[in-house]
């Protein structure tokens, strides 16, 4: 084999090879890589250089090497509130650090105090509620049905599926809470995403654990 079809295999492999890639920066690197060849391909082996596949392949090049450095940019270390650090650390490793200081910046923490209900079964929800500390009791009709704790969230059902509360929350013990009001978290989720996509599978998750007990 010559070196010169050594290199179009080269490019094609790694554009194979990228398919197989789940860390998303790694697989702009192999993709940066397989049109670099290409690129080197398309320029020596043909009898004239093929100039639209160069182009194409460096506007390739130039978007996943943009993409990168967004991606390092989000990474990057930021300094957070000693709570906002124990959530993500806990809770939050999904996201980068700057797309939890975006969901964290429409949130307030709020204190609830025992006896208080932050949600009434049949009425409208207007936050999601994340316990920091403190407990909850889910009540149906007279029935308690479940207790809520540290990580937990309030009024997620709501949140997934716009409908009235199925249950009564209310406080057991002094609670420390973040709160997102339900619109304005909603607006931000649809213009990201990947943090919905990671704040849907959280809500989800404690809903299949209620299910399972």
């Amino acid at each position: 084999m010559e070196y010169t079809d050594l290199i179009g295999h080269l490019a094609f492999g790694l554009i194979a090879f990228s398919f197989l890639v789940k860390d998303i920066l790694w697989l702009r690197l192999v993709s940066i890589l397989a049109s670099a060849f290409g690129m080197a391909y398309n320029y020596f082996i043909p009898a004239n250089p093929m100039w639209i596949a160069i182009g194409w392949n460096g506007v390739f090049i130039a978007l996943n090497l943009y993409h990168i450095a967004v991606l390092i940019y989000e990474k990057r270390p930021i300094k957070m509130a000693p709570k906002d650090k124990e959530l993500y650390e806990t809770m939050f490793k999904g996201l980068s650090p700057v797309e939890y200081l975006k969901i964290s910046k429409v949130a307030e923490w709020q204190k609830f105090e025992k006896g208080e209900k932050i949600t009434r079964q049949g009425t409208l929800v207007a936050d999601l509620v994340l316990i920091y500390n403190g407990t909850v009791e889910v009540e149906v009709g007279d029935k308690v049905v479940a207790q809520l704790r540290d990580g937990q969230f309030v009024g997620e059902m709501s949140f997934l599926t716009e409908k009235p509360a199925t249950a009564t929350c209310r406080v057991t013990h002094d609670s420390e809470c973040l709160v997102w009001k339900q619109s304005e978290f909603k607006d931000l989720l649809k213009r990201n995403p990947s943090l919905y996509y990671t704040i849907q599978s959280l809500l989800s998750n404690q809903l299949v654990s209620y299910s399972s007990k």
